[in-house]
Formats: structure tokens, C-alpha cells, sequence
């Protein structure tokens, strides 16, 4: 099964920023089961947009703001939860802030995509895909799908998941996105944290808001107003936000 990490900051002091950055690669170089991951560029250079009414709000900063945020994720194959708190307490942010473990949804949620963890050949292709270089030119964008936890009625919902199919394959067969997928409910989340070598886990997302993200998508655009665009067309802005943050330049 995959999961997503989601790899939480805030200012660091010297000595931990250099230990993280000191054990980081001995990490991704250990994890067998990672399969993606990446650094975003700080949480100053996001954009948060909306649609009401048919126009289009956007917002600097992230989808809520906060002294910790996200500062990247990875994208985990594991058998089960346990291994994947396992290999998230390993990870040496863990020991100084906390790595939030969320599974994928059901592949029958729309956006999903059937990567399953027993299937190396198809792991194998998503990490390839995953790791096709960006174009000239183009910058790599996740976009981070941030819902309320309402439901719409039934009819505003069907129409969601009918225009979210739409989307994927409109910006797929564009070349804009390059990934996506919906996550379980927060409430399937997992907190850790290492203090002192001891693993601690809390229930719930590593911050507590009645927003959540629910999915994330990876888009290559040529700048950020191409991305806040197509962000825009997204049928979630039109009843929630999505935060739009460019990976970390390498």
C-alpha cells in the first residue's frame, strides 16, 4: 500500500538544520520503499486559490498559516501502517519536528490511480514517471487539495468526481499533470515523532484545523500564474482551496 509523508518544519536551529541535512540522504538512500520525494520551496512562495461566483481569489502563503508547515513529502510503498511509522520514525526530521503518515485512498476514489505496494513492476514505472525531468523552461508544482470536511449534497459531489475526471485527463493529455491522488480522511492519519529514541504517535495530522488535505496533485507549468491557472480550472476550488507551492530548486 502507499502512503504519503508529509515532512512538517519550522526554524531550526543550526545544529539540527545541519543534522537533517547530514542524515537526509543516508535515509533516502536506506529506504527501500520510497518511491518519490521532494523538498518544497518555502511556505512564502506559495499560492492559495479559490473560485466563488466564477472568480478566481488567490492568496499568498499557504492554506493556513501556522509556525510549523509543510517543507516536503514522500511517497512510500509499505505492507502496512506499522511499516510505514517505522520508516517515518526513521526519518531524521522526525527527531526534531514531525512526519505526518497519511495512506492513499481507495483506488476507487477519483484521481486514484492503482500503484498497489505487491506490484514492483508498477511501483517501478510510477518512480520513473515520477522522476521524468522537467521540461526548459517549466517548474514542478504540487498542488495541495485542502477541503473542510463538509460534504456538498450528493448532487455537488457527483458533479465533483465527474469534473475531477474531466480535469485529469484534460491536463493530462496536456502534459501538465504529472501525478495525482485523492488520501484517506485525516482521521487515518498518523503523527510521529522521535524524542529522546522513542517514537511517539499521535492520531490525526500534525496540524488540527478544520481544513485537511485530502489529495495532492504534481503539475509542470511554465511559471506560477500558468499554475494558479490551471489550479483554477480544478472543480475542489470551486467549494474548497488548493495551496500552490513549487518544489525546492535542486
Amino acid at each position: 500500500m502507499n502512503y504519503l509523508l508529509l515532512i512538517s518544519d519550522g526554524v531550526p536551529t543550526a545544529d539540527k538544520a545541519a543534522t537533517m541535512r547530514r542524515e537526509i540522504p543516508a535515509w533516502i538512500r536506506d529506504t527501500r520503499g520510497r518511491i518519490y520525494g521532494q523538498p518544497l520551496a518555502g511556505p512564502d512562495a506559495a499560492k492559495t486559490v479559490r473560485v466563488r461566483d466564477g472568480q478566481t481569489l488567490v492568496s499568498d502563503g499557504p492554506f493556513i498559516e501556522t509556525k510549523e508547515f509543510v517543507a516536503g513529502f514522500d511517497i512510500i510503498s509499505c505492507t502496512d501502517l506499522d511499516e510505514a511509522i517505522e520508516v517515518a520514525a526513521r526519518h531524521p526530521v522526525s527527531w526534531f519536528h514531525t512526519v505526518e503518515v497519511r495512506p492513499f485512498a481507495a483506488d476507487t476514489a477519483p484521481g486514484a490511480r492503482p500503484w498497489m505496494a505487491d506490484d514492483s513492476g508498477r511501483r517501478d514505472e510510477l518512480a520513473a514517471r515520477l522522476a521524468t525531468p522537467v521540461a526548459d523552461g517549466a517548474t514542478r508544482y504540487l498542488l495541495t487539495l485542502c477541503v473542510d470536511g463538509i460534504p456538498e449534497s450528493d448532487e455537488e459531489e457527483a458533479a465533483i468526481d465527474r469534473d475531477t475526471e474531466a480535469w485529469i485527463a484534460k491536463m493530462g493529455g496536456r502534459g501538465v499533470q504529472v501525478y495525482g491522488h485523492a488520501l484517506a480522511h485525516a482521521e487515518m492519519a498518523t503523527t510521529v515523532r522521535v524524542r529522546d529514541g522513542e517514537t511517539l504517535l499521535s492520531d490525526g495530522p500534525f496540524i488540527e484545523t478544520k481544513e485537511f488535505i485530502g489529495g495532492i496533485d504534481l503539475i509542470d507549468c511554465a511559471g506560477i500564474d500558468e499554475a494558479v491557472t490551471v489550479t483554477a480550472e480544478h472543480p475542489i476550488t470551486r467549494f474548497h482551496m488548493i495551496e500552490v507551492r513549487p518544489l525546492a530548486p535542486e
